[in-house]
This record gives C-alpha cells, structure tokens and sequence, in this order.
C-alpha cells in the first residue's frame, strides 16, 4: 500500500506541474501476478475554446507481460529470469509490462459528452516547474522464494540491476542503438542463502528519470515507442538456486493526450429518431394484427 501511496503523491505533484489545462496526464498500474494487474489515468481538464471539459478517470488496460520463463513462475509472481540482460535487453531476457494503441477517455461540458484518445506511449522529456521530476518512476519488489523451491544464491556482491524503458530490439549485438530504449541502472544486491526480498523504489529526481536521457543510447531514446517496462538482471556475476522473481511491479508516469482526437459524442439526430419512431410504429401494428 505505501508503494502506491507513494506514486500517486508523485502522480498528482506532477498533474499540478504540468498544468490542468494540458497535457500530459499521469497513469498509476500495479502487476501483482502474471495475470493480475489494474492501473488507472488520471482526470484531467481540457479546454478546446469553447470552455473546460472534464475528463474523469480512466481505466488503464490489463499490462501484456513478458516473462521469460514462465514454467519457472512460482503462482502469484509476475515473472522469473535467469539471463543477463547485458547494456540493452536485446536478447529479451527480463520481465516486462507492455502496451500499444490507445484508449479512450470521457469528458463533460454541461450536457454535453466528449471522448480524446490517450495514446499508450513515452512522452518527449517534461521538465517540470519550479522543480523538475522524474517523468516515470516505478517500485519493483522482487527476490527468490524459497517455499516455493527458489533459493537464489550469487557470488561476491551478486547482480546489478536496470530499469528499461521499451527495449533494444535490433538485433545488433547488444550495441545500444539510438532511439530504441531507455536504461536506468541501479544497485547491486547479493543474493544470500535462505529467503531473499529486495524493494528497487527509485522516487529521487537526480539523475532525473525521463524517456530521453543523455548519454547512451543517443536519439530519442524511448520517447515516441509504446509504453513498455523492463525491470531485471544487468550484469555482474552469477546466479545460482533457481531464477530471479519478480513480485510486483509498479510503474506510473506521463502520457500524451491526442487532442486532435476530441470528438463530440453525438445525439441521435431527428431524422434518427424519426425512423426509429416509425419502425416501432411498424412493430406496433403488426402486433395489432397479429
């Protein structure tokens, strides 16, 4: 609960930022099994010329996660790996939550309803005033279990860990290409005999967590690419005792509204209703007769 407590101080610090009258808008979503998984857009106000419309709520579809062992999955985790991911998880080796398309958010104006599309990707870089935040953040508990018959041991500090925005998917040798993915690298964390739980909660804003960063990979880095997180090994020594496992996964951040794509929900026209006055009226009468 205080991960999520956590996120949506972030989310709503940011909302304030930005400013309630554009975008981005911020999403919060939690994994908590392989197939559990629930998230949430914030509301947001938006105004075409005409005056506000507000938008409530909107439902973040169900994450597609990749696991990259899922025989190895003890019930009730996200993902297992057993792989280094190296600079640039080109190979696909940890677990990931990914997205595409868009959905579709509802506003009101008087008695009017709207709808906007709310594409499923990373934002160009936000830099928010007076202090400038972390336009993505997530909370990652993962370990071994060893109820489960997961004893993850690692020899000397024991692996480093990394956060991937989208991912390197040319198949170019791990060489960190432009424009395909975002790598924020983290800590070690040895994994020792018996139970092992580590929390990754990165909630610092230096070095700022944004879709384009400097540095490798040059380019736009994640920005533009559907929305997709990838949490796991990196590099540095060895694992053994069966996979690393990931046990939630929460992410939240920005995302781009398509304002282009507000449309007015219409009313049924007169002559709609006029027909469907008349082939009721049909109906009707052939019940009559009947």
């Amino acid at each position: 609960m205080n991960r999520i407590v956590t996120l949506l101080t972030f989310s709503l610090a940011v909302l304030v930022a930005a400013g309630a009258f554009a975008a981005p808008v911020n999403f919060l979503y939690s994994q908590t099994a392989t197939n559990t998984g629930f998230g949430n857009i914030d509301p947001f106000v938006f105004n075409d010329g005409g005056g506000n419309i507000t938008f409530g709520p909107t439902a973040m579809p169900a994450a597609v996660v990749f696991n990259p062992n899922p025989s190895l999955t003890p019930a009730g985790f996200v993902g297992a790996e057993n792989a280094m991911a190296s600079d640039a998880n080109e190979a696909n080796v940890v677990v990931g939550l990914t997205w595409s398309g868009s959905v579709t958010a509802t506003g009101t104006r008087g008695a009017q309803t709207f709808k906007m599309d709310i594409p499923l990707r990373f934002v160009p870089k936000v830099t928010q005033s007076p202090t400038d935040l972390n336009d993505y953040q997530w909370i990652v508990t993962y370990g071994d279990s060893v109820a489960n018959g997961v004893d993850t041991t690692s020899t000397n500090a024991g692996p480093r860990f990394a956060m991937w925005y989208s991912r390197d998917d040319v198949a170019d040798g791990n060489i960190a290409t432009a424009n395909t993915f975002q790598r924020y690298t983290q800590v070690n964390n040895a994994f020792t005999a018996g139970p092992n739980i580590f929390t990754n909660t990165d909630t610092t804003t230096a070095p700022i967590k944004d879709a384009t960063d400097s540095g490798d990979p040059q380019g736009t880095d994640a920005a533009g690419r559907n929305l997709a997180f990838y949490f796991g090994w990196r590099d540095q020594n060895g694992i053994s005792g069966g996979p690393i496992l990931i046990d939630d996964f929460t992410v939240g951040g920005l995302l781009n509204t398509n304002e282009a794509s507000l449309r007015l929900v219409p009313e049924p026209s007169s002559f709609v209703l006029a027909g469907m006055a008349m082939v009721a009226g049909v109906y009707w009468r052939k019940r009559q007769r009947s």
